[in-house]
């Protein structure tokens, strides 16, 4: 009974190979295409926890030169097995990663997408490892490779993965925040609006935990660059990192809302209408953080931090809400003429702070019929658009009929002047006809 026994797994190992290369094969002909696809999917969802490497490794060794269907099914079948066997595939979730990993250089953007996929397919499923198992290897390859087909795959990929995970490793995304970041400035990366999805993710997850304000302070700087960019996509991907900034930090955000409202400001009337969209609605977000807070993280940042560089917009902000505090301070604390006894100075102690109040009042109200000629302006400019729209459209098809009609125009030119070609060649013929007829007769008449 032992020789049997030790026989047959191998004949089983081997026969569950040469099955799944062979379907593999098939998925190259569209004839069997679909039959081999299901056959793979059932072998997948019927794997012994023994043939998980064996099957794994028939995926990972197949050719890029194989055709799309085999490359983008290779890796849904990567997703397919972590839906269906979940943790009991955590000791070959590397070999996996390594796996979904090299179909990024693929030029075929479903096969990216399909990768995408799969990263989510193992975040959600696979969760016995810790997710460092799964991001290091996606960052290594979004830092390090250099051929863009990979740097798009490898951003989706991160973004896709950071957006579905529940207990990420903060401090490791922490630590890949910089290098990340650095990207943006590299002239070699090319994916830099998928690089700004996957910056978003990062903030997201990280937001509110321990978050650097010296890696905001020169990344937001260069995000907000990507807000004027010639690619749409990137103004688009732009400002969604400024909404995660807004959602995910609430206590250092509002440290740069006064410079980044005025750059969401001037951008808000974007051309195309799903950045023009997304723009706005990051600008209320922004608009929504709480100016109070912006003393109270100020101090407390420096309290923490006191030797932390700041960008110029942002000491700006900085050196404007000390002076308020400094002039608040003095005129509290110091009355204008020093009297001898205490009663008396309590009455102009009272008196400053219901002159402040009544400063506070008035500011108030002139913040308020501000915000409210603001928004008078931006109707008037909605107006403006509108009017502007419709008569683009009036203009658009003004010219689409001054075109038909020209070249109905033409037409009646070309069949009057094959006409008049015509008919003048009747007459030549007929006058031909007519002056032989005439010599003919002459002719007879003299005889």
């Amino acid at each position: 009974m032992r020789p049997s026994s030790s026989v047959s797994p191998p004949r089983t190992v081997t026969d569950l190979k040469h099955r799944v290369i062979a379907c593999l094969n098939r998925l190259s002909d569209r004839d069997t295409q679909s039959l081999a696809a299901a056959e793979l999917d059932s072998i997948a969802l019927n794997l012994s926890p023994e043939s998980f490497s064996l099957f794994i490794n028939c995926l990972q060794t197949t050719d890029s030169s194989a055709k799309p269907p085999v490359r983008k099914h290779c890796v849904s079948l990567i997703s397919l097995l972590s839906r269906s066997h979940g943790d009991s595939l955590a000791p070959h979730l590397p070999k996996m990663v390594s796996t979904v990993l090299r179909r990024l250089r693929d030029p075929d953007s479903s096969v990216r997408a399909a990768c995408a996929a799969a990263s989510v397919d193992m975040t959600v499923n696979v969760t016995e490892p810790p997710f460092s198992v799964l991001a290091g290897p996606m960052i290594e390859a979004l830092i390090h490779d250099c051929d863009a087909n990979a740097q798009v795959g490898a951003a989706l990929c991160l973004a896709a993965a950071v957006d579905a995970a529940e207990d990420h490793d903060v401090e490791q995304l922490q630590r890949a925040l910089p290098r990340i970041g650095k990207l943006l400035k590299s002239e070699g990366f090319k994916a830099k609006p998928e690089l700004l999805g996957a910056i978003g993710s990062v903030i997201g997850a990280v937001g509110g935990r321990n978050s650097d304000k010296a890696v905001l302070d020169w990344l937001l700087p260069n995000v907000l660059e990507f807000l004027s960019s010639d690619d749409w996509h990137a103004r688009k991907a732009a400002a969604e990192v400024m909404a995660r900034v807004a959602t995910a930090e609430e206590e250092l955000a509002p440290l740069y809302k006064k410079a980044c409202l005025g750059v969401l400001e001037s951008r808000r009337f974007d051309k195309v209408k799903v950045v023009r969209e997304t723009m706005n609605h990051t600008l209320s977000l922004w608009k929504q953080l709480d100016d109070d807070s912006l003393e109270i993280n100020t101090l407390k940042s420096k309290e923490k931090n006191p030797n932390v560089p700041t960008s110029s917009k942002l000491n700006d902000v900085e050196d404007e809400s000390k002076e308020k505090r400094t002039l608040g301070t003095k005129r509290v604390l110091f009355p204008a003429k020093p009297k001898p006894s205490k009663a008396t100075i309590k009455p102009q102690v009272v008196d400053v702070v219901q002159s402040s109040d009544e400063e506070e009042s008035s500011s108030s109200s002139q913040r308020n019929n501000a915000e409210e000629e603001l928004t008078l302006i931006r109707n008037q400019i909605t107006q403006i658009e509108k009017q502007q729209s419709s008569l683009l459209d009036l203009f658009q098809r003004f010219m689409e009929s001054s075109q038909n009609e020209m070249q109905s125009l033409g037409r009646r030119v070309r069949c009057l002047e094959t006409s008049f070609s015509v008919l003048s060649t009747d007459l030549l013929v007929s006058r031909n006809i007519t002056q032989n007829g005439n010599h003919k007769r002459s002719a007879h008449q003299q005889i």
